[in-house]
């Protein structure tokens, strides 16, 4: 898959606490988010279905600390979780064309969802939601590595690679690749940071 010659790129970044340095120098261990990315991570399927399209398919990547390979796996689909709800909130769920998509930023921080919100163009399907008929998603994949000392997951990074089919008067196929950055919280993990990528690709 290689991207369309003079498709812009953008990028998204949100600087948070202390903790995301951590998460992110755990990032630089497992590579580039590469088109097609995999590796010898355990595999599991996500519990939150694509609508319409394919499952996620879930891995666990690099895990910094003393963490088994179930709880590992059990922290993978929890984080994949969270991730999901954005991915369909944001790019795959709901009726099409449409121009309004309430909170396409579930399980974000305050401060991360206003600064997803400045880029909706980037972090959603909005700006082009009106012109689109329907999203058909060929590849989901998220892969998590988990920063756990003692043990004890305290944070994570969600590599993502979501391929999706627009079809209706904007008609092309977009990837939204990239990577979150999430802690745990009383509700559950939370995306506090992240550095996500859109582009007109093709096959």
């Amino acid at each position: 898959m290689r991207r369309l010659p003079g498709t812009p790129t953008r990028a998204a970044i949100l600087v948070a606490p202390t903790v995301l340095g951590l998460v992110l120098g755990l990032a630089g261990c497992s590579g580039d988010d590469d088109d097609d990315p995999g590796g010898d991570g355990e595999q599991s399927a996500s519990g939150a279905p694509a609508e319409p399209g394919i499952d996620t398919r879930v891995e666990v990547g690099e895990v910094v600390g003393s963490l088994g390979k179930g709880p590992a796996r059990d922290v993978a689909a929890d984080v994949a979780e969270v991730v999901d709800r954005w991915l369909d909130a944001a790019y795959v769920a709901g009726d099409y064309p449409r121009s309004k998509f309430g909170d396409p930023f579930p399980g974000f921080t305050k401060d991360a969802a206003t600064l997803a919100g400045r880029q909706r163009g980037l972090m959603s399907n909005q700006a082009v939601g009106a012109k689109v008929e329907g999203v058909t998603v060929t590849r989901r994949v998220v892969r998590v590595d988990v920063l756990a000392p003692k043990g004890k997951p305290a944070g994570a990074t969600a590599h993502v690679n979501l391929v999706i089919e627009l079809a209706g008067e904007v008609e092309r196929t977009d990837q939204i690749r990239g990577r979150v950055v999430l802690t745990p919280a009383k509700r559950g993990w939370q995306v506090f940071g992240f550095d996500i990528e859109r582009a007109a690709v093709k096959g």
